[in-house]
């Protein structure tokens, strides 16, 4: 990871400087204080961005002198994040980074993340969260029950992926659609609706020769990405 050996005791202390992890659960010192565990923190790394610091503490107006046990769920999320944002991390590990963020604190870590990123950290992220996602994200995975289910940047998922409704006279049988890229194929009376994840013209010419009588081909969004590739399994 960064070039380091995990395996070797030195090479993987130098590797986890340069790595920030905020976990789901947001584990702290909960008998310290805000300033408390900002200064411990800080003191593990030299080239800490106090100018960071002082605008996430103003910025989340996070309480400097509240125990870190008596912070609500929302203000733990931000004083993690601030201490991840602060170390200059060359890689950002975030797991359900917006839980207990009300929607002025998800927008800003939305800009953070897009910051962080312009300024050349890799930000690798896991959220349910399909709308935050979409927003920010260069490459996009669904995992489900521990399977890799997909894995594409997120601009040719954009391209490539399509909703296509057919209406028939008398729709032929869905077999005459089975052709590579349609994924999911759903009839109801005349019409047939299909998941398309390429060959959008090929899908489109075969409708026209079985004498369709209206294409509408539509682009999808991630939500329905994620929704059709874990039902199909």
């Amino acid at each position: 990871m960064l070039g380091k050996q995990i395996a070797d005791p030195e090479e993987n202390r130098e590797m986890r400087r340069k790595v920030a992890f905020v976990a789901e659960d947001k584990p702290l010192y909960g008998y310290m204080t805000v300033e408390q565990i900002i200064g411990f923190a800080r003191s593990f790394y030299p080239d800490w961005r106090t100018d960071v610091e002082r605008t996430l503490l103003r910025d989340y107006e996070l309480p400097a002198r509240r125990k870190v046990a008596k912070l609500s769920k929302g203000m733990r999320t931000k004083l993690a994040l601030l201490l991840a944002f602060a170390r200059r991390p060359e890689l950002l590990i975030l797991d359900e980074p917006s839980e207990g963020l009300d929607p002025v604190g998800i927008e800003s870590l939305l800009q953070s993340l897009v910051s962080q990123s312009a300024d050349g950290v890799a930000v690798f992220f896991s959220s349910h969260q399909i709308a935050e996602v979409e927003r920010v994200a260069d490459h996009v995975c669904i995992l489900e029950h521990g399977r890799l289910r997909l894995d594409a940047p997120l601009d040719l998922l954009r391209e490539r992926y399509r909703r296509i409704d057919l209406v028939f006279a008398s729709p032929p049988p869905e077999s005459e659609f089975q052709i590579p890229g349609v994924e999911t194929i759903r009839t109801n009376g005349r019409q047939i609706s299909l998941f398309v994840s390429r060959n959008v013209e090929a899908v489109t010419e075969r409708a026209r020769n079985l004498n369709v009588s209206c294409i509408e081909v539509t682009p999808v969004g991630l939500r329905e990405i994620f929704l059709e590739t874990v039902k199909e399994s």
